[in-house]
């Protein structure tokens, strides 16, 4: 809705929303909320001042959960924003960002989309540890400590990180990196330039291997791609198709190695941004840290759909949510879990919306074993059990909303609220 209160208006009211919480009530909690306590806060003047100080708990809990998922073989590094134009000294300007006021935040995440760790950007205070290498590089020393060494965890990233003295302090800690890099931070390895690559034609390869082991390997498509490693080179080469402009036909071109590993290992920040994206909880807040805390929450959904998502595919089975009715079931199981949803006395609801008749249907598991308010209902109307699916039944359970048979040859209503 363009605006919130027109969830509760009579004209366009949400009978999901407005008859679980009262438009006053939701404004209320949505101002005075807090993740910390504003007394404790420090100066602006102070060294031990936090931008971050209002939700620091709230990002620290949700870091320590993260971690708690182990990491994929493949991981990524990049950045993405939280989209804000309000008032902030967190504020960014990123022009190639499709979103590009807000602010900046690092990411560490599986090539499945899951999210093991971040970093807001803070501008010089931002939480890195301090070397010779610049803040991308600090910023990739601090994210990947929880990549443990020799555990063959493979570690990409573009070339707004990368550096040839980055990719040699990391081979120290015997963590395995690939990714592109900028011809000015090469260390002095000399490639063949652009132009005399591209006379070569598609596909053409020029390469370093250095005696301490990183590749530098420089690839021409349809434009000049350099990259670099420390795990991996040149060979073997493999056959990818490329529209031929010229020709107007597919034609072949000779790939390698490093170029391949580094496409399908990079891009993990991208899906997990995309997947946040989809269904975005986007209310109008001008407290920047609000945003932040509902974009960190769609992550949170995001990493939990993910994380069922590969426990369906290893149980082999095909069939599972997609991300919207993932989200849905989380949200009326927050409203109903745990509830007495009976009817109350007293003045009844302004709000009047006209249903189709209802379809009776199996609760979700929160609701259904949460053993809060299911009470027997007799109704007039006879119907088939939806337990047993043999007999008819002339009771409802009042919460679930469905026919159960209770009589003397079985009682369905106990069996179907029993795990």
């Amino acid at each position: 809705m363009p605006s919130i209160r027109q969830y509760w208006s009579v004209e366009t009211s949400i009978p999901q929303i407005a008859e679980t919480m009262s438009r006053n009530r939701f404004l209320l909690i949505r101002k005075f909320f807090h993740v910390n306590n504003n007394k404790d806060m420090v100066a602006r003047e102070d060294k031990g001042y936090n931008k971050l100080f209002k939700i620091q708990p709230f990002i620290f809990q949700l870091k320590q959960n993260f971690k708690k998922i182990k990491l994929e073989e493949k991981l990524a590094i990049d950045e993405f924003i939280i989209p804000f134009k309000g008032r902030s000294i967190l504020r960014q300007y990123i022009k190639s960002k499709p979103h590009k006021w807000g602010i900046k935040v690092f990411a560490l995440c599986g090539s499945s989309g899951y999210m093991y760790d971040f970093e807001i950007y803070q501008g010089k205070s931002t939480n890195i540890i301090k070397s010779c290498l610049g803040i991308s590089g600090d910023i990739v020393l601090r994210i990947s400590e929880i990549i443990p060494p020799n555990i063959n965890h493979k570690l990409y990233m573009d070339n707004f990180f990368s550096s040839y003295q980055l990719y040699l302090m990391l081979k120290k800690r015997d963590i395995m990196v690939s990714g592109t890099i900028r011809s000015n931070l090469l260390s002095g390895c000399t490639l063949k330039n652009d132009k005399a690559l591209k006379k070569e034609g598609r596909g053409a390869i020029d390469y370093k291997s250095e005696k301490n082991g990183i590749i530098i390997c420089k690839w021409q498509d349809n434009k000049a791609v350099t990259t670099i490693s420390n795990f991996i080179g040149v060979l073997p080469t493999t056959k990818v198709k490329r529209w031929s402009v010229s020709d107007k036909v597919f034609i072949n071109v000779e790939m390698p190695a490093i170029i391949k590993n580094y496409n399908e290992g990079m891009g993990g920040v991208d899906l997990n941004d995309m997947l946040v994206e989809l269904y975005r909880t986007d209310i109008e807040w001008k407290r920047y840290y609000m945003r932040m805390v509902f974009h960190l929450l769609n992550s949170c959904v995001v990493n939990v759909w993910l994380l069922y998502r590969r426990h369906m595919k290893a149980l082999n089975n095909i069939k599972f949510m997609p991300l919207l009715v993932f989200k849905s079931q989380i949200a009326k199981g927050l409203m109903l879990a745990g509830k007495d949803n009976t009817k109350k006395t007293g003045r009844p609801s302004s709000i009047d919306v006209k249903r189709r008749k209802a379809i009776n249907i199996a609760p979700i598991s929160d609701i259904r074993y949460d053993q809060v308010g299911h009470f027997l209902m007799p109704v007039s109307i006879k119907q088939r059990c939806k337990y047993c699916v043999e007999a008819y039944s002339r009771i409802i359970c009042k919460k679930c909303n469905i026919y159960l048979c209770l009589n003397n040859k079985r009682n369905c209503y106990l069996s179907f609220h029993m795990k």
